[in-house]
């Protein structure tokens, strides 16, 4: 078995990936138009993992609420403190700025375009 994608649905498409890909260094996959659904979907491909996102975007106008069953992707990076100061000079807003937890993990969560919480942690060995 293999993990393959994960699917969000985004309020602004062309603001998710010019995020994703420009500000947080994901590659840019494919875009499609989902005829019959009134969607349109984009694939973005983290390059070290393979991982995917799908961005999903609704054309009938739909808002969405984003839960509180939902947590957080994790990205893994070798400074939690030069990938803040990197991502910020993007743009990029963050809920959370850099902390050491109470186990010694260097965290900080930044927030994308439609308000999904990205997790950086800082694993130098995995990054």
């Amino acid at each position: 078995m293999r993990l393959v994608h994960t699917m969000i649905r985004v309020e602004d498409l062309d603001e998710s990936i010019e995020f994703y890909t420009k500000k947080i260094g994901l590659e840019f996959v494919s875009k499609e138009e989902l005829p019959g659904n009134d969607a349109t979907i984009a694939f973005l491909r983290d390059p070290k993992s393979g991982h995917e996102i799908e961005l999903t975007y609704n054309h009938d106008g739909r808002s969405y609420d984003l839960g509180d069953g939902y947590g957080h992707m994790a990205f893994d990076v070798a400074s939690v403190d030069d990938t803040y100061e990197e991502w910020k000079s993007r743009g990029v807003e963050f809920s959370l700025l850099p902390k050491t937890m109470q186990n010694r993990m260097r965290i900080a969560f930044a927030v994308d375009p439609t308000g999904y919480k990205l997790e950086l942690r800082e694993m130098p060995e995995t990054a």
